[in-house]
C-alpha cells in the first residue's frame, strides 16, 4: 500500500514534468518555425524576381536577383541549423514520425533549388515553370509548419499557431499574385486565364486572412487592419484593376510596369512580414508564459505533497477497518482516521485537478485541430490532383473549389471524397 501511495505521487508529478517538457519542446519548435517563415519570405521574393528576369528575356532584375539569392542562402543556412538543433540534438518526441518525414520531404525539395537557379540563369525554363517549382518548395516548407501546429499540445499556443499558419498562407497567396502579376507585366501578355488566376490568388488571400482573424488576438487583428489601410494596399488595388481591364488581343507596352508592380506588391508583403514577426513574438511570449504557469503548478503540487508526507504518518499498515475502529473507540490517536481520510482526500483532489486540467486542454485543442486537419486534408487532395492530373498547385485548388461549388459542399468534403477514391 505504501508503495502504491509513493508511486501515485511519482506519477502525479511525472504528468506535470511531461507537460513542462512538451511545452519546452514546443517552444523550440516555435523558434524553428520563425526561421522557416523568414526563409520562406526571402524565397517568395526570389520567385518574383526570377519571374521578371525570365519574362523580360533577362533584361530586368539581373543584379537584384543575384543579390536576393545571397539573402535566401543566408536564411536557408539559418533554417538548416535550427532544424538540426531542434530535432536532431535532442531525443525525438513521441509521435513525431510524420513531422520528421515532412521535414525530410521539404529538405529533398530544397535540394532542387540549386539546379532551379541554374535553369533560371540560363533561361532554360519559362517564368511559369519557374514559379511552379518555387511554389512546390515553399508548399513543402509550409506543410512542416502545419504539421508542427497539429502536434502542439497546448490550446493557447495552438490557437496562435493556427492564426500564424493562416496568415503565412495568405501571405504565400500574395506572393504568388506578385510573381504571376510580375510575369504578366514583364512579358507584355495578360490573357483571360491569367486574369482568372490572379483573381484566384486574391480570393484565397481573403479566405486565409479571414481564418487568421478568427484566431488572432485584438492587437494582431489591429495590425492587419492597418495593412488594409496602407498606401501599398491602395496602390495594388489600382494595378489589379488596370490588369483586369487590359485587352488581351492588343499588344501593349507593359514591361516598364513590372518593376512598379513588384515594388508595390513587395511593400505590401513586407508589411505582412512585419505582422508575421509580431505573431512570432506573441508565440514565443505565450510559450514562455505557459512554461512558467506549468512550473508554478508543479511547485504547488510538490508543496502539497510535501505537507502530506510530513503531517500525515504512513498508515498504510492499517486497514480501513482499523482506522474506523480507532475513531469509534476513542483511542488517543482518535484523529488518525480523520487525518488519513483528509490526506487521501487531498491526494484525490490533486489527481482530480490534474485530470480536469488535461480535459480542458483537450477540449480547447479540438476546435483548433479541426481547422488544421481540414487544411491537411485539402493539401493532401491537392497533392493527389497535382500528381495524377499534372496540375499546378493553383489549378488543383481551383478544381477543388469548382467541384465544391458545383456540388454545394465544402472544400473539405470534396477533398475527403478525392482521398477516399484514391484509397
Amino acid at each position: 500500500m505504501a508503495h502504491n501511495n509513493s508511486l501515485t505521487k511519482k506519477f502525479l508529478l511525472a504528468a506535470k514534468y511531461e507537460e513542462i517538457h512538451a511545452l519546452e519542446q514546443l517552444q523550440k519548435s516555435c523558434y524553428n518555425l520563425i526561421k522557416l517563415g523568414q526563409f520562406v519570405h526571402q524565397l517568395q521574393k526570389e520567385r518574383a524576381m526570377s519571374n521578371i528576369y525570365l519574362a523580360s528575356n533577362r533584361t530586368l532584375f539581373a543584379q537584384q536577383l543575384q543579390q536576393q539569392i545571397k539573402h535566401s542562402d543566408i536564411l536557408q543556412h539559418a533554417l538548416f541549423e535550427s532544424l538540426a538543433q531542434t530535432y536532431l540534438c535532442t531525443k525525438p518526441g513521441v509521435g513525431n514520425s510524420r513531422l520528421y518525414n515532412l521535414i525530410t520531404i521539404s529538405l529533398q525539395s530544397l535540394d532542387t533549388l540549386h539546379s532551379l537557379r541554374e535553369k533560371v540563369a540560363k533561361q532554360a525554363l519559362s517564368a511559369s515553370q519557374s514559379t511552379q517549382s518555387f511554389t512546390q518548395i515553399i508548399t513543402s516548407l509550409l506543410n512542416v509548419f502545419l504539421e508542427t501546429a497539429d502536434g502542439a499540445s497546448d490550446p493557447v499556443i495552438t490557437r496562435i499557431l493556427v492564426a500564424y499558419f493562416n496568415f503565412i498562407q495568405g501571405k504565400e497567396y500574395a506572393g504568388q499574385e506578385r510573381a504571376y502579376g510580375a510575369m504578366a507585366f514583364a512579358s507584355n501578355k495578360f490573357d483571360a486565364e491569367q486574369k482568372a488566376l490572379l483573381s484566384h490568388f486574391q480570393q484565397n488571400q481573403q479566405t486565409s486572412f479571414d481564418f487568421f482573424r478568427q484566431y488572432a488576438d485584438e492587437q494582431l487583428t489591429l495590425s492587419y487592419k492597418l495593412l488594409l489601410q496602407d498606401e501599398s494596399s491602395q496602390e495594388i488595388e489600382k494595378l489589379r484593376t488596370m490588369l483586369h481591364q487590359l485587352d488581351p488581343s492588343k499588344n501593349q507596352e507593359l514591361a516598364q510596369l513590372s518593376e512598379v508592380w513588384f515594388d508595390i506588391a513587395t511593400a505590401r508583403i513586407d508589411i505582412m512580414h512585419q505582422i508575421e514577426q509580431q505573431i512570432s513574438k506573441r508565440l514565443i511570449s505565450a510559450a514562455k508564459e505557459r512554461i512558467v504557469e506549468a512550473k508554478q503548478s508543479l511547485d504547488t503540487h510538490q508543496g502539497t505533497l510535501a505537507i502530506l508526507t510530513k503531517d500525515s504518518p504512513d498508515f498504510s499498515v492499517l486497514t480501513t477497518a482499523t482506522l474506523l475502529s480507532a475513531e469509534l473507540n476513542g483511542f488517543a490517536n482518535t484523529n488518525v482516521a480523520a487525518q488519513k481520510l483528509a490526506a487521501n482526500k487531498t491526494m484525490y483532489d490533486l489527481i482530480a485537478e490534474q485530470s480536469q486540467h488535461i480535459k480542458q486542454i483537450n477540449n480547447a485543442l479540438s476546435e483548433a485541430r479541426k481547422v488544421i486537419n481540414e487544411q491537411k486534408t485539402i493539401n493532401q487532395a491537392k497533392f493527389i490532383l497535382i500528381e495524377q492530373l499534372k496540375l499546378t498547385e493553383a489549378q488543383a485548388h481551383k478544381k477543388l473549389q469548382k467541384q465544391a461549388m458545383d456540388n454545394h459542399v465544402s472544400l473539405h468534403q470534396v477533398a475527403e471524397q478525392i482521398i477516399t477514391l484514391v484509397d
